[in-house]
């Protein structure tokens, strides 16, 4: 088995996407260098209602029922998954959340990445507007089997809704007012976090995790340089500093200002997506194109690249899960709490 280091540098597997059809796809990259594993069911056709991915973290991913607004936790790989209970908040199913999966920050989740990982608690964060430009977070966390409602709002005009990222034990996504939201599920607590002043003048950057850590990334166009810098956190979100983690001349790569960054996971690697030759890009931090995706011919994909690593992490515990109703599709909908079946055991 490999050690958390190595499974932390586990390379992205694939992304998932959408099609004008409202359903969805898997690509995978080449798989000669990258070891691609089968997908059952890449469309979720079994599940008992239309669904929309909307993130993924270390092998497991989170969808939306389109036509019941539950969402669903789900492993592609093992065919396995969990219908969460309905949360507390009105996420509106006509909106467009913002979802991440991140699991809790300790040294055994740590090493989740890998093909072996068996069960680690995480938490589905999801931001949602309340008012215009003001923001909410609610989070489901698996030790609970139970929504929560951030203790603070935000106002960050609009949080981007692809772009939610999980590392280190929190949850990460872009806004238009050029910081980054963070939202720790241990605490409750919502910061804006100030982007590194590399990204400044850049219209081209993007978030993502390398090797456990939240990063990013930014293009000069001018000078087609491509940046990476990790996040140091602090006590506060006034004490973040960043980390040079590298840098690349994009030529390299064949670079033009078309292409874009996209979310990175797993391994140390840039991913960007070039619509001219509709090739979703890997590129390591010496500016070489180590894996690709596609050509996607024919138009029948929407970009909104959503990457997966493969993993068999389960997505609950039958120990941790305790009492529970199943539905006829054996999703597990809800966890009889503690206490109420102590009281029972009492009464009886």
């Amino acid at each position: 088995d490999a050690s958390p280091e190595q499974r932390l540098t586990r390379p992205l597997s694939g992304m998932f996407h959408h099609t004008p059809f409202d359903s969805v796809a898997y690509a995978a990259f080449d798989p000669v260098r990258s070891a691609k594993q089968l997908i059952p069911d890449p469309a979720f056709s079994a599940f008992p209602e239309r669904v929309s991915v909307l993130a993924s973290s270390r092998g497991l991913v989170c969808l939306r029922g389109c036509a019941t607004g539950f969402y669903y936790v789900a492993n592609p790989l093992t065919f396995r998954r969990v219908r969460l209970p309905y949360q507390n908040r009105d996420h509106r199913l006509d909106a467009d959340p913002a979802v991440v999966i991140t699991f809790e920050d300790d040294e055994d989740a740590a090493g989740a990445v890998g093909l072996g990982a068996g069960f680690r608690h995480y938490h589905v964060v999801v931001t949602y507007q309340v008012h215009d430009g003001v923001w909410a977070v609610e989070s489901f966390s698996t030790r609970t089997w139970d929504w929560r409602v951030g203790d603070d709002i935000c106002a960050p005009e609009t949080v981007v809704a692809q772009s939610g990222v999980g590392a280190r034990g929190r949850a990460f996504f872009r806004t238009t007012i050029g910081h980054i939201l963070c939202y720790t599920p241990e605490t409750g607590c919502v910061d804006l976090i100030p982007a590194p002043q590399e990204v400044e003048g850049r219209k081209d950057w993007e978030i993502g995790e390398m090797e456990g850590n939240f990063c990013v990334a930014c293009v000069d166009q001018a000078a087609k340089e491509v940046a990476v810098l990790y996040m140091v956190p602090g006590d506060s979100a006034d004490q973040v500093t960043w980390a040079w983690a590298g840098q690349f001349h994009a030529n390299k790569m064949g670079y033009h200002d078309r292409m874009t960054l996209l979310r990175s996971q797993g391994a140390a690697e840039v991913v960007m997506w070039d619509p001219l030759e509709q090739l979703v890009l890997a590129v390591d931090f010496d500016g070489r194109v180590t894996r690709s995706i596609g050509p996607l011919s024919g138009g029948m994909y929407y970009s909104d690249f959503i990457p997966y690593v493969n993993s068999y992490a389960d997505i609950y515990s039958e120990e941790g899960v305790g009492s529970v109703f199943k539905t006829n599709d054996e999703a597990v909908t809800y966890k009889v709490p503690q206490a109420s079946v102590k009281a029972e055991i009492d009464s009886n």
